[in-house]
């Protein structure tokens, strides 16, 4: 029966916690539980990953519900550093991470700037994968999180109302109820927050950073008889937010702000044929609207004015068997999409400086009042800027001209079909998967993906290593898609960017490989560690458009990505537990630009470590439960965060160059010329090198800087959070009352996420911030 259990599982996680097999008139009842113990190697199969259930989903003290599932995983998953905005960079990658929700498969990014993420509430267990993926799994896979929502399906009436606050104008109020009976259950939860600092800002000060979100989930399940059950998820989300502005911006009247609005409806069969054979069906429909507004005069926004409204449309079904016999567990599979895009866009520029006609006898380049045109130059007393671009004069505000506009949609349809086998032979377990990816968008492409794996537990050694390789086969994102993927060789062109551009964004394929080694330590401690190897061509990562949250999506020549993952868990004794996540990772990318679109300058060197790596992170969080006293049991608990910094390709690559920043600039980044600091308001203009410094971003001295070995990083930051609560401060017959307080970042530690990143541009840590919260369970 055990075989067969691990066959029902994907039965369990897709439809339920119970399924019910008939075979020649008897039914058998196979209830199956997830968990997850420190020392249990032998399930723990050729991939390393981590699982997380609703209990420890709740323990995880979460400071932006905004960002919440991103937060889990941050905190939860080594080598995933974090980013501002919600952005998760999984071993050394760019938002590299597909999520199966339910069985159904989103691959988009969840930033908060792209998207509206996944409300935790809803979660009831997550298994985020970082060793090499099965065959299942395609498209973007350096993180692959499982999630299984909540389902009221079997269930008595359950549920909570919860009010959270805190520093900078946080609110939250949240609520869910489950509950049904054996044929069939719902499931509903809802969540409404904002914030006075809902982005992460490019000053420690909260300037213009209001936002608010909203958000929906329902879930319907029905079993009409044993051998079936179907659920319906649905779900809406909405959030508004305000552009942060630094000092600079904020002189100008910048009034920036966004918009996005989702939905998606998913349905779910799963069908026992047999204990031995199941299958399981998923049609989805999924909607984004992403908007982008500029000031209300476009003359205030700094550099350029610009808009959009950008719309994702995915359309899909996957459909999987499985089958269980003897020593064999076989998958079998595929999943179709049908993106639909649409990208209305429109940017002018405002600074005269940025394309500027002219430049002085320096090679510095200059307003020139008056001169339309670069044959005025001469007459004006200057020389023609060499780098000027002819065809962005019409849309230069600050030369009378007017705002480019593009409205285009596309479509993108992927295919895969896969297999997949895991044998297990004693204590050695066998994987053995094939997959077929077709990719027919802006560009063409397809693949024949093989993956072996193979994981043996050491006989009296308590001990499971694992090797494994996987071919993998990376998509282009889907944000900004066609416009970064617009023909700039073509003169004719209608795109006057195209310029910073080489060719459309292509499929890149990789090879990787993994080797770990699982150690249980004694009856509660174990130790997970997994080394892994990417070689990657055709690499992706995103541009920033003029420090507003509008990206394109850029590819490389090629990555080379190394790194070591580790997860330490302590299960609870006598009321403490702890675990600790840590990452080393080297992320090195090779010039040239082969595809996609760059408005900032393309780093100078071969070789550049991009803003996605770093060279140790670790999250570790210890809770002790006390024992209980009076019919309460009050818990505590710590969480140390240490990062080691990004790397910040092409970004002030030399002392010299800081001193022509502007005054906040400078101030942001901690520089400083012996004890005289540079403010928002008093620039730093010369200096010795003996006496130049900065606080918040580590600058190679002169003459060693390499952007490559020797990059500019941002400066290592230590962060400790500590909470406190009591989840059952009253009882009142069935309904208990809980309460918490959490302070996060308790030291007021001034860091930046990162500084002018011609990927990311620049953001602040939060400083310390206090959050208490109120929650009537029933």
């Amino acid at each position: 029966m055990r075989l067969v259990c691990v066959g029902l599982v994907m039965v369990s996680l897709l439809g339920g916690s119970r399924a019910g097999v008939g075979q020649a008139g008897r039914r058998v009842e196979v209830v199956v539980e997830v968990t997850a113990s420190p020392v249990d190697l032998e399930e723990s199969g050729t991939s390393a990953h981590g699982v997380l259930d609703e209990r420890r989903i709740a323990e995880i003290p979460l400071f932006n519900r905004a960002t919440g599932f991103t937060d889990l995983l941050t905190r939860t998953t080594p080598g995933v550093a974090a980013d501002a905005n919600g952005f998760a960079h999984p071993l050394g990658e760019h938002a590299d991470t597909s999520i199966s929700l339910d069985g159904q498969p989103m691959t988009d990014q969840q930033a908060k700037i792209f998207a509206n993420q996944i409300d935790p509430n809803i979660i009831a267990s997550l298994n985020a994968t970082t060793g090499s993926p099965g065959a299942e799994f395609g498209d973007k896979t350096s993180l692959v999180v499982t999630v299984v929502t909540k389902s009221g399906l079997g269930r008595r009436p359950t549920g909570f109302v919860a009010s959270d606050g805190g520093s900078f104008g946080t609110w939250s109020e949240s609520g869910a109820l489950g509950g049904g009976n054996r044929r069939w259950g719902d499931f509903v939860a809802g969540n409404v927050s904002g914030s006075k600092r809902f982005l992460d800002t490019p000053e420690l000060e909260a300037i213009h950073a209001r936002g608010n979100s909203e958000s929906g989930f329902n879930r319907l399940d029905w079993k009409p008889r044993e051998a079936d059950l179907l659920h319906l998820n649905l779900g809406v989300g909405r959030s508004w937010f305000q552009t942060p502005n630094s000092y600079d911006a904020a002189a100008q009247g910048q009034d920036q702000r966004s918009q996005i609005q989702n939905m998606n409806v998913a349905m779910g069969w799963n069908h026992v044929f047999s204990t031995r054979l199941l299958g399981s069906f998923v049609p989805f429909l999924r909607r984004d609207v992403a908007q982008y507004f500029g000031s209300a005069n476009p003359l205030m926004d700094t550099t350029a004015t610009a808009a959009q409204r950008r719309t994702l449309t995915n359309t899909g079904f996957r459909v999987e068997t499985a089958y269980a016999r003897g020593p064999h567990t076989v998958k079998v599979g595929g999943t179709y999409w049908h993106t639909l895009l649409h990208e209305q866009f429109s940017v002018g520029l405002t600074d005269p400086l940025f394309n500027a006609l002219c430049v002085d006898g320096a090679g510095t380049a200059v307003v020139a009042t008056g001169v339309r045109s670069t044959s005025g130059c001469a007459a004006a007393g200057y020389v023609v800027n060499a780098n000027y671009i002819g065809r962005l004069l019409p849309y230069d505000l600050s030369r009378g001209g007017g705002v480019y506009r593009f409205n285009k949609s596309a479509d993108v349809v992927e295919g895969a079909l896969y297999g997949q086998d895991e044998l297990r032979l004693g204590s050695v377990v066998l994987s053995a998967g094939l997959r077929y990816d077709v990719y027919n968008g802006l560009s063409r492409g397809r693949q024949l993906a093989p993956r072996l794996g193979m994981a043996w537990k050491v006989p009296g050694a308590g001990a499971l290593v694992r090797l494994s390789y996987a071919r993998l086969y990376e998509t282009p994102y889907n944000e900004n898609l066609i416009f970064a993927s617009e023909s700039g060789q073509d003169p004719s062109s209608a795109n006057p960017f195209g310029s910073y551009r080489s060719e459309p964004v292509r499929p890149g394929t990789r090879n990787q490989f993994n080797v770990g080694l699982a150690q249980g330590l004694g009856k509660y401690l174990s130790v997970d560690a997994d080394y892994y190897w990417k070689f990657t061509h055709t690499a992706f990562d995103f541009d920033t458009l003029f420090g507003t949250p509008i990206t394109f999506s850029v590819a490389w020549r090629k990555s080379k990505i190394d790194g070591l993952a580790v997860r330490v868990n302590l299960a609870e004794v006598k009321g403490l537990s702890a675990y600790s996540v840590m990452g080393h990772v080297r992320s090195r990318f090779f010039t040239p630009q082969v595809g996609g679109l760059i408005f900032n300058s393309v780093p100078g060197s071969a070789v550049f470590r991009i803003d996605h790596g770093e060279e140790f992170e670790q999250t570790t969080q210890v809770r002790y439960q006390m024992p209980v006293v009076r019919g309460r049991r009050p818990w505590v608990a710590g969480v140390w965060r240490y990062n080691s910094g990004l790397a910040l390709p092409d970004t002030v690559p030399v002392y010299t160059e800081a001193l022509a920043l502007t005054a906040d600039q400078q101030a942001q980044m901690g520089l400083h010329c012996g004890p005289v600091f540079a403010t928002p308001t008093r620039a730093v203009r010369t200096c010795s090198a003996e006496e130049f410094g900065a606080t918040r971003i580590r600058i190679p001295a002169l003459g060693t800087q390499d952007d490559d070995r020797n990059p500019v990083r941002v400066t290592p930051r230590t962060l400790f959070d500590l909470s406190a609560g009591e989840d059952a401060l009253f009882h009142l017959d069935r309904t208990t009352v809980g309460a918490h307080v959490s302070v996060l970042n308790v030291g007021n530690t001034m860091a930046l996420y990162n500084f002018l990143s011609t990927f990311s541009g620049t953001h602040f840590v939060p400083p310390r911030s206090l959050e208490a919260g109120v929650k009537v369970s029933f």
